[in-house]
């Protein structure tokens, strides 16, 4: 079952890089203001972090979501319901619920059965936490 509702999106961001093939893959803010670029590391290291909801092009508005219940690409077929969610380095979903003091955007709240899976995840808001 995909959970579906509004979610919370940071206004004015523009894409830092070609995303058009980035929907539902973790983003972080870039160093340069006002742009979301892939966060292509499985550390958030300070970065705000979110999902990228729609297909940008170089420059176009990024709809980047912060918190709220979102769609997520995920790496592995190991996510389970109630699974801390962190991002690896292809921006995509991973399963963050046993890895000590590991970064993490959200909880899944569907599974996955295979790698590529898009699943359901309530994001924590404020750009992640730490376990």
């Amino acid at each position: 079952m995909a959970y579906t509702t509004t979610y919370r999106t940071l206004p004015g961001l523009v894409a830092g890089a070609d995303l058009s093939s980035s929907q539902f893959l973790v983003g972080k803010l870039a160093s340069t203001a006002g742009q979301v670029i892939l966060n292509n590391t499985s550390l958030f290291a300070g970065n705000f972090v979110g999902v990228i909801m729609n297909k940008p092009a170089l420059g176009e508005e990024v709809e980047f979501a912060i918190d709220g219940v979102v769609k997520m690409i995920v790496a592995t077929s190991t996510i389970a319901i109630g699974d801390g969610i962190g991002c690896n380095t292809t921006s995509k979903g991973t399963d963050a619920s046993t890895t000590d003091n590991g970064a993490r955007i959200g909880k899944a709240l569907t599974a996955s059965a295979a790698a590529n899976d898009i699943v359901s995840v309530a994001l924590y808001g404020a750009g992640g936490a730490r376990y």
